[in-house]
């Protein structure tokens, strides 16, 4: 191993990304020697060991010190594409990777802790209607406000199991009709409350811990070295913009994301009425931002989705319309849009901290290469885990 390798593990330091290179580089010629191809879960043993023993060195760490996922996914990318890109000109380029099923998989489930309970000890699928029926009989009395009654939110996790198997079923349900059977989970309070439940994870203190912690982190490593003209844009709008809007741009401008695949923006006064006339709302989710103009103070939020405005918030929080919209991929199974795909994904690992090793939410990736979209294979997005990387080792050094 190189001396920077060896001085570094001595002294329980991480290493340069310089000397990691040379180091991944002496990995894979070291393993071709008894195997030209490695599978993945030979190069996942080796990674695992080299982690297990030098963690200070080498693990995947936020800069709280907890592990990031499995602690060697950014080591494991770095020795596989070394060694596809030794394989380049051979036989041996092919990707080991089955054909996907038509039925719910990884995909659906995950991430999730409990994605379809069972029926709470006393209850039956009588009561637990009974208890949903009552639900709607409290809004048509109370309308949206209701949400905030301690019945609505006691009801809302006792028919919690009810409403995973009506989210769940084949072929899945429109949200109109969802909304229609549920419309408290159609709000910023119902769609946290769901979302913490299925994956024991409290979506918005994540995302305001995450924003604390490496926000600022973030800002200063995308000015110090902008990686695209797009980056060098949003950094001059910087001073004008909210943290974390900044943060969400920058990620989106990096990735080559149009900011237009997760956020719209309207005018201040519009109601949703307003919105669905003249804007024109995807099928995919999107968070709507109302303000004066792109980038100014905003006064609500909005979520759309299958074309309509599913959702209505007067806090003038960016944050916490990006934790609705966040959950939503979540509540209702639904996969990254290719538009948002990385950045999403990004969030998800780094700031709400769901790193499952196996399977994505982002079933089909914009290639930056080609221009087309392509299918992802079903692991971490190589350019989420490069970024993840770069940051931790930035982040060491700005804390």
């Amino acid at each position: 191993m190189p001396m920077d390798i060896r001085s570094a593990l001595a002294d329980g330091k991480r290493p340069s990304p310089a000397a990691r290179r040379q180091m991944v580089r002496v990995l894979a010629d070291e393993m071709r020697k008894y195997e030209l191809n490695p599978t993945r879960g030979q190069c996942v043993t080796v990674c695992q060991n080299i982690v297990r023993q030098y963690p200070q060195s080498f693990a995947d760490l936020r800069d709280n010190g907890q592990v990031l996922g499995n602690g060697y996914t950014s080591l494991l990318i770095q020795i596989k594409d070394r060694i596809e890109n030794l394989n380049r000109t051979t036989s041996f380029r092919q990707h080991r990777s089955s054909g996907d099923g038509l039925k719910r998989g990884p995909t659906d489930t995950y991430g999730c802790t409990r994605f379809q309970p069972d029926l709470p000890p006393e209850e039956t699928d009588e009561t637990i209607e009974q208890k949903r029926q009552r639900l709607e009989e409290i809004y048509r009395r109370d309308g949206i406000n209701g949400v905030e009654k301690a019945e609505v939110k006691q009801l809302m996790e006792t028919t919690f199991c009810l409403q995973r198997q009506q989210i769940n079923i084949l072929p899945a349900p429109t949200i109109a009709d969802l909304k229609q059977q549920w419309p408290y989970l159609f709000t910023q309070k119902g769609l946290h409350a769901h979302f913490e439940l299925l994956t024991d994870i409290k979506v918005m203190r994540a995302l305001e811990l995450s924003m604390e912690e490496c926000g600022r982190a973030i800002v200063e490593f995308f000015s110090n070295k902008p990686t695209n003209a797009d980056v060098r844009a949003v950094i001059s709008l910087r001073p004008d913009l909210e943290l974390s809007l900044c943060v969400i741009q920058l990620l989106m401008a990096h990735f080559s994301e149009t900011q237009e695949g997760l956020i719209l923006f309207a005018n201040a006064s519009s109601t949703a009425a307003d919105v669905e006339r003249t804007l024109e709302l995807p099928a995919t989710p999107r968070l709507i931002l109302l303000g004066e103009k792109p980038g100014s103070y905003i006064n609500k939020w909005m979520i759309s989705f299958e074309g309509q405005v599913i959702c209505e918030s007067i806090q003038p929080s960016f944050l916490c319309g990006l934790a609705a919209v966040f959950s939503i991929f979540y509540n209702f199974n639904v996969e990254y849009q290719v538009e948002a795909a990385c950045t999403l994904e990004f969030i998800q690992r780094r700031f709400i901290g769901i790193n499952p090793e196996k399977g994505t939410k982002g079933g089909n990736v914009l290639s930056k290469r080609t221009g087309k979209v392509t299918h992802k294979k079903k692991s971490v997005n190589t350019r989420v885990a490069s970024l993840l990387k770069k940051l931790m080792d930035f982040e060491w050094d700005f804390i």
